[in-house]
């Protein structure tokens, strides 16, 4: 079994992986939890605790506006579809663990 500290809820939505001197890559938020989120991605390797700022293009529903959001997160599992990723806390740049 499991043990997760959020629920997880599916989503889908548009994430952009940047890293420094790398260019930005486009993934696809599969499920997303107050902790973290799964990444579908095209075969990409991340090493685990790699930090990594995530980049989430949020469309308002009432205009053509998009907003974009970054948020630090640490690779915590590599998968041949995907990455799970854990958002950091503001302060120490650590996983979050609320939940």
């Amino acid at each position: 079994m499991e043990r997760r500290l959020s629920i997880r809820k599916p989503v889908d939505v548009s994430v952009y992986l940047s890293c420094a001197g790398h260019p930005l890559v486009r993934c696809t938020a599969v499920d997303i939890s107050e902790a973290g989120i799964y990444l579908k991605t095209n075969p990409l390797y991340l090493p685990r605790n790699q930090r990594l700022n995530l980049m989430f293009a949020l469309h308002m529903n009432s205009s053509n506006i998009v907003h974009m959001r970054r948020i630090p997160a640490i690779v915590t599992r590599s998968a041949p579809d995907g990455v799970g990723m854990a958002f950091c806390s503001k302060k120490r740049g650590k996983p979050s663990t609320s939940g």
